[in-house]
C-alpha cells in the first residue's frame, strides 16, 4: 500500500484553500477546478477498507477509514465543490472560495473520519468555514446572522466535545460507530450532530443563516453542513427511533414555513429544512430500503 494511497482526501481542498490568497487569478481558477478532481481521484483508489491509524495520546486515531458510505459522501462533496469551482472565481471574494474550499474539505474530512477527535476537529473547521461564508457578504445583516450562527454551532460543538469525553471515559476508545443512545455522552453527541442538522428546537438558524450568504456561499453552505449532519447521523444512529419525529417535524416545519414565505432564498432555506427532515426519517427507520 503506498503512501499516496491513504492521503485523507479532505486534506488537498483545506491545503489549497490557504493557498488560494497568494495567487494569481488563472492560478487560482486553476486550484478551485482542479483539487476537487484530484479528491476525486483520491477518494477512488483507495484500497477497499483502507485505515491510516496513527497514536495519539495512548489513544488509536483513524484520520481516515474506508467504507462504501464514507465514498459515496466525499465524492457528492467534491462534486459540488468543483461544481461550486465553475461559479465561484467570477463572483465569490478569496476569502469566500478560501472558506467554501475549506467547507468541502472538512465535510469529506468528516465522512472518513473513523475516530471520534478527528471527527471533531473537521467539525469545527466546518462552523468556522460557514460562518466565514456567512460573514463574506459584509453586511449588518449578515454580520449579526453570521455571529448567531458562530454561537449556535460553537454551543454543538461543545456538546459533541463533552459527549465525546463522556463516551471515551466510558469506553476506553475513540472510534467512531455506530451507538445505542444507551448513556448521557451518546445523547450528548447525537444533540450535537443534530444541531448542524437543522433539527428542533434549533432550526430557525438555517433559514436565518443562509439567506444572508452570498449566492455561491449558499450553495457551499446548503451542500455541505446539513448533509455532513446527516452523514454522522447515518454512521452513528441509525435506526434510531427519536430521529423519526425529529425528522417529521423538520419536513412540516420546513414546508409550512416555506408556503409562508416570499423570499425566494428563504423559500429554499426552509426546503433544505423540509428535504433534511426527510433523510433523517429515513436514518431513523434504519432498514436499507428507507
Amino acid at each position: 500500500m503506498t503512501a499516496i494511497s491513504l492521503i485523507p482526501p479532505g486534506l488537498p481542498l483545506v491545503l489549497g484553500a490557504l493557498l488560494l490568497p497568494l495567487c494569481t487569478a488563472r492560478l487560482r481558477a486553476l486550484l478551485v477546478l482542479g483539487l476537487p478532481l484530484l479528491v476525486i481521484a483520491l477518494v477512488w483508489q483507495l484500497p477497499a477498507g483502507a485505515v491510516l491509524s496513527i497514536d495519539f495520546l495512548g489513544h488509536e486515531l483513524a484520520p481516515l477509514s474506508d467504507s462504501k458510505l464514507a465514498r459515496l459522501f466525499a465524492t457528492v462533496f467534491a462534486i459540488m465543490a468543483f461544481a461550486g469551482g465553475l461559479f465561484g472565481p467570477n463572483h465569490m471574494r478569496v476569502a469566500e472560495l478560501s472558506a467554501a474550499m475549506i467547507s468541502a474539505g472538512s465535510a469529506i474530512g468528516i465522512a472518513f473520519a473513523g475516530d471520534l477527535v478527528t471527527l471533531l476537529v473537521f467539525w469545527e473547521a466546518l462552523a468556522l468555514a460557514s460562518t466565514l461564508l456567512v460573514w463574506s457578504t459584509r453586511t449588518p445583516q449578515s454580520r449579526d446572522a453570521g455571529l448567531r450562527y458562530l454561537v449556535l454551532h460553537l454551543f454543538g460543538g461543545v456538546l459533541l466535545l463533552a459527549g465525546i469525553i463522556g463516551q471515551v471515559a466510558a469506553t476506553g476508545s475513540v472510534a467512531f460507530t455506530a451507538m445505542a443512545l444507551d448513556s448521557p455522552a451518546q445523547w450528548l453527541i447525537l444533540a450535537g450532530f443534530l444541531i448542524n442538522a437543522g433539527a428542533p428546537p434549533l432550526s430557525a438558524w438555517l433559514p436565518d443563516a443562509y439567506p444572508e450568504a452570498s449566492p455561491g456561499g449558499m450553495v457551499a453552505l446548503s451542500a455541505f453542513t446539513t448533509k455532513a449532519a446527516v452523514f454522522v447521523l447515518l454512521t452513528g444512529f441509525p435506526g434510531a427511533d427519536i430521529l423519526i419525529a425529529f425528522g417529521l417535524y423538520m419536513v412540516f416545519y420546513g414546508i409550512v414555513y416555506a408556503l409562508l414565505e416570499n423570499d425566494m432564498r428563504r423559500i429554499l432555506a426552509y426546503s433544505i429544512v423540509n428535504q433534511v427532515g426527510f433523510m433523517i426519517v429515513g436514518i431513523g427507520i434504519g432498514t436499507e430500503i428507507a
